[in-house]
């Protein structure tokens, strides 16, 4: 079952309200963070043990919200939505028995820090996310990195970099699929690129929406801004791919 808030947020950023997206986004992540039930009574809580695949969306969710706050120009607001990520992410560190996803967790904090604008504290989150990815590798590092929990932890840098089309998600990790490197190259790129993301979408004062299902060259739509003719199906909304204004049907 989706998450209904998602939906709206995503038609938030559309009309490029961005408070309103803040506050979807916000329900979006309290939604996750409940008892982390869906509406078919499957799901993990926010406070056992076991997957953290749930709590890890409603996590992203939280701090694309801090996002499109400080667009709003409600920094408190943004300020609050990292610092309420960060000792969760913490919690589940500190409450999970399998490594790679202890590595994840820590991520979630370096992201947080980055999204409060707090550059040393990030770097040294990342850096401690880095050790672990060291000491805990996985057998199939490719199967661990398709996984869930792994694209709440993308979300975000997937989802700001959509400004500029910089990152992809084979961006994240190192070369080599079974090597040492691959997971533990992903804090070290964050670090980089994440920040400028991050700045970009300020810059720019418009965050895209998230990429969903693409279509190119459909000649049953036409960007009113543009002209192209690659859509971007996503969250119940069909935007242009490169404008996310919502495109029209000829």
């Amino acid at each position: 079952m989706a998450n209904p808030h998602r939906e709206t947020a995503i038609s938030a950023l559309v009309e490029r309200d961005w408070r309103a997206a803040g506050d979807a986004y916000t329900r979006a992540a309290h939604r996750d963070l409940g008892d982390g039930r869906r509406g078919d009574g499957t799901g993990g809580d926010v406070l056992a043990p076991g997957p953290r695949d749930r709590p890890a969306a409603g996590l992203s969710f939280l701090l694309t919200a801090g996002l499109c706050y400080r667009l709003a120009g409600a920094e408190d607001r943004a300020r609050y939505r990292a610092l309420t990520a960060a000792p969760l992410a913490l919690d589940a560190r500190d409450h999970v028995r399998e490594g790679v996803a202890r590595a994840v967790c820590q991520e979630f904090v370096a992201d947080a820090a980055v999204v409060r604008g707090a550059e040393d504290a990030a770097a040294e989150a990342y850096d401690r996310a880095e050790r672990l990815y060291r000491a805990h590798h996985p057998e199939d590092p490719l199967d661990a990195a398709a996984g869930p929990l792994f694209d709440a932890a993308n979300s975000l840098l997937l989802h700001a970099s959509r400004n500029y089309r910089g990152v992809e998600w084979d961006d994240l990790h190192g070369p080599d699929t079974g090597g040492e490197d691959y997971l533990a190259h992903r804090p070290r790129y964050k670090s980089r690129v994440l920040p400028e993301a991050i700045e970009r979408v300020l810059e720019a004062g418009q965050l895209h929406v998230p990429r969903g299902s693409t279509e190119y060259n459909n000649d049953t739509y036409r960007c009113p801004d543009c002209g192209e003719r690659d859509v971007n199906y996503v969250g119940g909304e069909t935007v242009c791919l490169y404008c996310s204004v919502r495109v029209e049907e000829q």
